[in-house]
């Protein structure tokens, strides 16, 4: 009777062996059952919530988008982040290109140089849209460039650009009332708005150092001694911009005396002039230099040295005659903007090198086209850049 029920038994443990054993595979394929609809359940959850929740729908529209107070006090709603910018105007342009080139999609005009603009290729080829100030600003070949915003820097265009661009914001900017001395709070804005507060930073801090240097120098230069200068603009030079005009602010600046004493009637215009006048401000005190600025400026250099007219002054006699550095976007004016933080330098030197024996130029320009013009200049360029026409 023993070995039947050891058989008895071994068939028992079996039947509980295998009994386990499939129990197991069932809790198994149960857990794994229940694990996956958990998960397909947590997924449907997250997307119900995300599409039909109303705070789920403003968390989600307030990470695309942002609303700001422009520089004119007006609320605008811009996109959270800004990749793509043009300007309405010169100026912003070029502090746009300056603080974020990457983001710079349509250009006022196109870059200035030669023999060649100093200007990394990935920038050369960004497509001229125009000027509002002088009636070229193309809207279509604005639209076209499909900024996320636009920059303005004149009140009395904003209405009319806002109805233009329609959905495309607007943003009314400042660059003061001088375009020299009041840009910091403009290179502010636009950086943090562009997103790039860092760069905004770097060129403050250079625009204040450059203007405590020029404010430390002309500060011991007596009236008696400034440099007195006629600023020759139009193909015969007979063009200028009176004192006063924010074209030639940075002229003042930097303590030059602006021999052109005419009443304007709009600061940012030219005025015509003539000969005799320019006799008549050299009899008052002699006219120590002539700069070169708006015009075909290697035809107007050649007019006044080869003119006997012009040949009266013992300036041009002298060969004080200047072309202001203009690659890729002029040092002085033509227009004023940015390019005048380098140019206070370069206008300082050119009026008063003795007096500014302490700074080597050519440092102070390859300096800044390195850190804000994104251009590495070789020896020969900056002499090409500052130099007369040959």
């Amino acid at each position: 009777m023993k070995k039947p029920l050891i058989k008895f038994s071994s068939v028992l443990l079996a039947v509980i062996l295998l009994a386990s054993i499939f129990t197991g595979c069932t809790k198994s394929t149960t857990t794994t059952t229940t694990t996956t609809a958990a998960t397909s359940q947590t997924v449907k959850t997250s997307t119900t919530t995300s599409t039909t929740n109303p705070v789920t729908t403003t968390t989600t529209s307030a990470a695309t988008t942002r609303t700001i107070t422009d520089m004119y006090g007006t609320q605008i709603t811009v996109p959270a982040v800004i990749n793509r910018v043009i300007s309405t105007g010169p100026v912003e342009t070029q502090l746009i290109y300056i603080l974020a080139p990457e983001k710079l999609v349509g250009l006022s005009s196109a870059w200035d140089g030669s023999p060649a603009s100093y200007i990394p290729n990935q920038y050369s080829t960004i497509p001229v849209i125009g000027n509002a100030s002088n009636g070229s600003f193309n809207f279509e070949a604005a639209i076209v460039t499909k900024p996320d915003i636009v920059l303005e820097g004149k009140t009395k265009n904003l209405d009319t650009d806002r109805q233009k661009f329609g959905t495309i914001p607007v943003v009314g900017v400042n660059a003061g009332d001088d375009l020299l001395t009041m840009y910091e709070p403009e290179i502010r804005f636009v950086a943090d708005l562009l997103g790039v507060p860092e760069r905004g930073d770097a060129l403050i801090a250079y625009y204040k150092q450059t203007m405590d240097y020029v404010n430390s120098v002309v500060s011991t230069i007596p009236d008696s001694a400034k440099i007195r200068v006629y600023y020759a603009e139009g193909n015969d030079g007979l063009q200028t911009d009176a004192a006063g005009s924010w074209h030639t602010n940075l002229l003042a600046f930097c303590g030059g005396i602006n021999v052109a004493n005419v009443a304007v009637s709009n600061t940012s215009q030219a005025v015509q002039v003539s000969m005799e006048q320019i006799y008549t401000w050299n009899t008052i005190a002699p006219i120590n230099m002539i700069i070169i600025g708006r015009s075909s400026q290697a035809t107007t250099y050649k007019a006044i040295l080869n003119s006997s007219t012009w040949q009266q002054l013992s300036c041009v006699r002298l060969g004080h005659v200047v072309v202001r550095p203009d690659n890729p976007t002029s040092l002085f004016d033509g227009p004023p903007g940015y390019g005048q933080i380098l140019g206070m330098y370069w206008m300082l030197h050119t009026l008063y090198p003795e007096q500014t024996a302490d700074i080597h130029l050519n440092d102070k320009i390859k300096e800044f086209y390195s850190e804000f013009l994104h251009y590495d200049l070789t020896n020969q360029q900056v002499a090409i850049l500052v130099a007369n026409p040959s």
